[in-house]
């Protein structure tokens, strides 16, 4: 089986790298300049429609031209899998401009070449067949596993409500502290180093897929609103409303002891 991979980025490369340890993979990129993973044979894009199954590791953004492209070349029976970062606009631009003979698979590898450095055990990707039988959809799965992948099978529409938080939240949390520029400290606690982790991982993603994943997840406004009152209530608490002693501060004699907070790690 040779198995294709639309698009070299850093999470393409990765990815047709990793597939190259068991198909035989055919790599295409719009920018002919981009390098090609070793093991991973460079071709345009008429080989690329020649293989069997297809991955596409492309911003979202570009996902309805990418499919245009691919439209009018691919050969009946030919399985087109996504890997974009949000599902439901991907999986119907893919079922609408797609012609019907080709199958479809909605995936989102939750990882990337950072997080898989030292390989893929344990680490999830969520998967909907949209147009894919269940003997192919199988293959996949057990392809997927033999890597050590966890397989998630969730609707589109789930996925897009649980990123919103899980991923999509923390992507807008990273940007933001990366603006307030946070220093490094010789007193700093677990928790903001863990903070520091997070920025230098979310800036280290292009900004194309930050700004997808917050415009075409359509949870995702509600998500940024809530985070904001969130915050708005969180500087209320602190400089609006009075200052309330617990029962714990008045069996202290009244007042609140100054070590009354402990283990800040």
């Amino acid at each position: 089986m040779e198995v294709g991979i639309f698009g070299l980025g850093r999470f393409g490369s990765f990815w047709s790298a990793s597939l190259a340890h068991s198909f035989s993979v055919r790599a295409y990129d719009i920018d002919s300049g981009r390098p090609t993973p070793e093991g991973v044979r460079k071709t345009d894009l008429a080989g690329l429609a020649e293989c069997d199954t297809i991955f596409l590791c492309v911003t979202i953004r570009s996902m309805p031209e990418v499919l245009r492209l691919l439209s009018g070349v691919l050969k009946t029976g030919t399985l087109v899998v996504d890997t974009c970062s949000v599902k439901i606009e991907p999986a119907r631009w893919m079922a609408e401009i797609l012609p019907e003979g080709i199958d479809i698979l909605a995936t989102h590898p939750m990882f990337g070449p950072e997080s898989a450095k030292n390989g893929m055990e344990g680490l999830p990707l969520m998967m909907e067949p949209i147009r894919c039988d269940k003997e192919r959809t199988a293959f996949w799965t057990k392809v997927f596993s033999d890597f050590g992948i966890s397989v998630v099978r969730m609707s589109c529409d789930r996925h897009d409500r649980e990123a919103a938080y899980s991923q999509a939240l923390t992507h807008f949390v990273g940007r933001s502290l990366h603006r307030v520029g946070l220093t490094d400290t010789d007193i700093a606690t677990r928790w903001y180093k863990n903070l520091h982790a997070v920025v230098r991982q979310c800036v280290r993603d292009a900004p194309s897929l930050f700004e997808d994943m917050q415009r075409y997840n359509p949870y995702a406004a509600e998500m940024r609103r809530r985070v904001m009152l969130a915050f708005h209530d969180t500087i209320e608490d602190v400089e609006q409303r009075p200052f309330q002693r617990t029962q714990a501060d008045l069996d202290e004699g009244g007042v609140a002891p100054v070590n009354s907070v402990q283990g800040a790690d």
